[in-house]
This record gives C-alpha cells, structure tokens and sequence, in this order.
C-alpha cells in the first residue's frame, strides 16, 4: 500500500497544513563553484593509514577519542591530534570483519554511541541474507564498550533489512535531539525494476528514513517511539519519518533541530544532485523528482517536499553528492553554521548558506568550495563540531582548518 492511502492519518494531516510543500525550484548551480582560499582540508592524523575509512564519530563522553569506521568492518580508536606533540595512534575498538559483506557498495557503513548511555554503541553493516531472492541485508547492530574496546559477546540486533542488491543501501545512522536513532535507507536500486515504486510503497523500509527506540524491546530490538507520522496507519511501517528518498549516506541536524542530508543522482548530463530539508512525515519525491528535476509523472494528491537545493553533473564527468554537517565548530569560525558536504567522484568537500525562505522552507544560497578529498566516501564530527572527512581509498581522515 503507497503511503498517500494514509493520509487521512491525524499527525499526516497536521504535518501537512503546517507546511506548503509545493515543487519550487530551487537556484540550479552549472557551473563549479568558486573556492573559499580562507579554509584549507589538512591531515587530522599526519602519517596514520586506516584500512577504507567510512565514518568517524566521538562517544559524546567528554574524552578527546574518536572513532573511524573502516569499511571492511573494523572500528578504530584514536585519540584527536591538536597538531602538537607525537601523532596518536589507533587501537581496535571492533572487529566485525566476518559479518560484514565488504563489496560493492557494502561494509560497515555507520557509527555512533548512546547520548544518554555512553557506553552503547551502534554499528550499521551490509549481510549477506540467507534468502536465495533478498540476497542482502541492512543490519544494525548494538554493542556495549567495556574497558575501552566493544564486546563482541554483547551483539544485538536492532533491526535487520532485506535487501536485493549491495547497492543504495543508504546506512547513515544518528540519534536526533530527541534521542531516538534515525536509520537512512536507500531504495536498494531496485525500484526501477519494481511496479510497486520502493521509495514510495509505505509497506517497505527502502527509500526511507526511520526511527525508532533502539532502548525498547517492544519488537525485540526496538521501539516505535511515540511522534512517529504513522503509528497505526494499516500497511504502513509505523517506523517510517519521511519517505521518497533515494540514497540517505548521511544527515544530520542543525541547531534547530531541522534535518538535512545530500543525495546522489543518476547519470547523464542533466542528472542532479541534491540538498534535501528531511520533513516529519514528507514525500521527498524519489523516484518522481531527482532533486527538483522531473523524471516521470507525479500522481495526482501527491505533495513533494522540494530540494533545498540541487547542481547538475553537466560536461564535468561524474557526481555523486553526500551529505555531511552544519559546521558547529570553533577552528573555521568564517563557516560558522553553513552546511559542509561533499561529492564522492569529484572528491570535493563544499559549504552552503542554509537560508529560510517562509512557510517551514530551506533554500540553499552561496554554493562554495572549500578544497578536495580523494575518494570522499564520508564525514564525521567531533564534540566540538569540528568536521571530519573520510578518503576512502588513501585511507587517510582529514579535517578543515583555517588557512594561514
């Protein structure tokens, strides 16, 4: 059943006269744009190699540690380098190297502790599945840390994502100001071989952005938390927050409490990537918009969440947008508040202006670039809001700085 068969839900109705979610287009950007020359992207950890970084994120525990996850399966310790002294050096946190399916698009994929037990911690890793049709799952998985490392002993699944392809898996996970855990779930690129629209169909978790109680135990591993859009809407995964989304690598919240991430398009020219302000209960248009561009027909009765923003691929080679943070920290204070993301195949880390337009809307304004990262496969951050980025293949995590 498609999630419009439950708009008649009371919270639906209430999100939906708070916001006018019409499709305005938002400023298209063809050209590259202008680079800042007041911020340069530096080494965090000079002469230190991780094995295909991923994430890295702290425990919120007042500790000058983080914690960078590697794609096949390991999460690393290190202490933060303030660019004195000897170069820390990591130590093993967790191994799930043997659960993990490390290929394609797989791996561990996300990171992050409890905001109020520090001592949990919770993983999202690509499976394989036994099922001979869903050859794949999403998997997340919490562990408690004990004397500085996870035991391995102390797994347990949250919840767990059938899947047919090691591809759009989304992954990204967060705990929002609530508290609760938001888990991105990308369309599996599937749904261009399903009639059912996987973004779309409120029956599937794929093209959707959850949340859920990883504390409760009403479902075994979690929790419907009270204030989800559906929680008793027939078909409707009562897990799901918004829905509509194609890939969700990455989000994260501003200082508000509004979300945001950055999703990938599809190829050719005139493909899109795009900025999106995630809505409680809204239809972020995949597959019917790629951005703002249209792809197909939207059926009749169907609000879109518009992109807040959104460039074009145009003659430049590939793209492919991820999402990062609303910079927080005290080192760049020129980029106090814009949000930092990034594109995987040009490896650039960007920054744009997060300006509010009227009736609940973000537009994107003042497109930057702030310098490159091969292979930008992540970002991360620490306690102080400082931003990190994860180059994959150079198995190296930088960070900004300001440039002298």
């Amino acid at each position: 059943m498609a999630i419009r068969s439950a708009t008649h839900h009371r919270s639906f109705l209430l999100w939906a006269a708070a916001l006018l979610l019409v499709v305005v287009p938002a400023a298209v950007v063809h050209a590259a744009p202008p680079q800042r020359s007041d911020i340069q992207i530096v080494d965090a950890f000079p002469d230190v190699e991780f094995s295909e970084p991923v994430c890295i994120t702290s425990a919120g525990d007042g500790s000058d540690f983080l914690y960078v996850g590697e794609q096949p399966g390991r999460v690393r310790v290190i202490k933060k380098y303030r660019g004195v002294g000897a170069v820390p050096q990591p130590r093993l946190f967790l191994d799930i190297s043997a659960k993990v399916y490390a290929r394609s698009q797989g791996g561990l994929l996300d990171l992050h502790f409890h905001p109020k037990r520090k001592d949990l911690c919770y993983v999202c890793y690509l499976a394989k599945h036994t099922d001979p049709v869903r050859k794949f799952k999403l998997v997340v998985e919490e562990y408690t840390s004990r004397g500085g490392k996870a035991d391995p002993a102390s797994a347990r699944t949250v919840i767990e994502i059938p899947k047919k392809t090691a591809q759009h898996n989304g992954g990204g996970l967060g705990f929002g100001p609530d508290a609760m855990l938001y888990i991105g779930v990308g369309d599996g690129n599937e749904s261009k071989n399903d009639a059912d629209e996987l973004a779309q169909n409120a029956s599937q978790f794929l093209g959707k952005l959850l949340r859920v109680d990883p504390l409760g135990r009403a479902k075994g591993g979690y929790s419907v938390p009270k204030g989800n859009p559906w929680p008793n809407a027939g078909n409707v995964k009562p897990e799901i927050w918004a829905y509509g989304l194609r890939n969700p690598w990455r989000f994260c919240w501003d200082k508000r409490g509004r979300m945001f991430t950055c999703q990938p398009g599809s190829s050719g020219p005139e493909s899109r990537e795009w900025v999106t302000q995630v809505v409680y209960g809204g239809n972020h248009g995949w597959p019917y918009l790629e951005g703002n561009r249209r792809l197909k027909a939207i059926p009749p009765g169907k609000k879109i969440v518009p992109a807040s923003f959104e460039y074009v691929r145009g003659g430049g080679g590939a793209t492919c947008g991820i999402g990062g943070f609303v910079y927080r920290g005290d080192r760049c204070k020129a980029i106090k508040g814009k949000y930092v993301f990034g594109d995987y195949m040009r490896g650039e880390v960007y920054c744009l202006d997060l300006v509010d337009a009227g009736g609940g809307r973000i537009i994107g304004r003042k497109f930057e670039k702030l310098g490159e990262v091969p292979d930008l496969a992540g970002f991360g951050e620490d306690q102080q809001g400082e931003i990190y980025m994860c180059a994959n293949e150079m198995g190296v995590v930088m960070t900004l700085a300001p440039n002298p």
